[in-house]
């Protein structure tokens, strides 16, 4: 087996998917269609680009990035892609800088600005030292893991009231939580949920992974539903039926005329959605059907 053909087969052994290990029927049945096709570079590096650990649904930017990956289906060409760990927009970005400056005035001298308006005039020394370590992590969070780590052990070291210490404790701490995955779509609520915790004293709950995506229906109702109609799209595609919806027609535009490479590119990016989506019909205790590829 050549090296870009071992590389194929191995992508498999972890599609994102509860540790998944064993390969069945449809991913053999992708697997060996290697035999017959000639891939080029491109599309092994798109297939790379496919949702798995480190693009997954819960991403901040997950629709975007799955958007840009049609895109390279359709145009015969890889490229950079949206909706990976630690994928923070530069708008997301700003408002992080401008809360955490305003917690860190509060705490400060207690001069609240707008987004703070629930908290109290006047901080207690815990809330202080709280909306300090609040507003320094989410200001650190566009500048990576290791100066993240750097600050989140300096808190934990010289955190002293009981609030500051729960936030800080370790990584399954809530300011641990968020500062390991800054891409999740949660983010906003997530940090409105610390805010609101340095007011009420009370250690907040942070979503992230799986139990964003159960959140999902609340919390952003258009995730899941474009994500299932993106694959019952792929699906048609696959099928040479037509598109239903403005939707579809435009998933279908983006990948272009059928050829033997786009179509083992479509079937690949249609397993791994359904391994997700058969993920999430477990979490939500749903049940939908979906294509066989067999």
């Amino acid at each position: 087996m050549k090296v870009s053909e071992r590389r194929i087969a191995e992508w498999w052994e972890a599609p994102g998917i509860d540790g998944r290990e064993a390969f069945d029927e449809e991913i053999l049945y992708l697997n060996s269609q290697l035999e017959e096709l000639s891939l080029p570079r491109w599309a092994i590096l798109v297939r790379d680009r496919m949702p798995r650990w480190g693009f997954e649904p819960c991403a901040h930017r997950f629709l975007e990035g799955l958007e840009q990956v049609l895109h390279m289906i359709g145009s015969g060409r890889a490229g950079p892609r949206f909706g990976g760990c630690g994928d923070l927009p530069l708008a997301v970005q700003r408002g992080l800088d401008e809360l955490g400056a305003s917690l860190l005035r509060w705490a400060e001298d207690g001069k609240a600005a707008p987004p703070l308006a629930g908290l109290p005039r006047a901080p207690t020394t815990e809330q202080a030292e709280a909306a300090r370590a609040v507003g320094e992590v989410i200001r650190e969070l566009g500048n990576g893991p290791a100066a993240l780590d750097a600050l989140l052990e300096r808190w934990a070291e010289e955190a002293r009231s009981p609030l500051t210490q729960s936030l800080v404790a370790d990584e399954t701490a809530p300011l641990g939580l968020l500062a390991r995955h800054p891409c999740a779509y949660t983010l906003r609520w997530n940090v409105a949920q610390l805010v609101r915790s340095i007011g009420s004293g009370e250690a907040p709950q942070v979503l992230i992974c799986l139990p964003s995506l159960r959140a999902a229906p609340e919390l952003d109702p258009d995730r899941i539903p474009t994500l299932r109609t993106v694959a019952e799209a792929l699906a048609r595609w696959l099928e040479g039926s037509p598109a239903c919806s403005p939707l579809e027609r435009r998933v279908h535009g983006l990948i272009g005329p059928r050829d033997p490479i786009r179509t083992w590119l479509v079937a690949s990016l249609y397993k791994t959605l359904k391994l997700w989506l058969v993920h999430l019909d477990g979490a939500l205790g749903e049940r939908h059907e979906y294509l066989s590829l067999l």
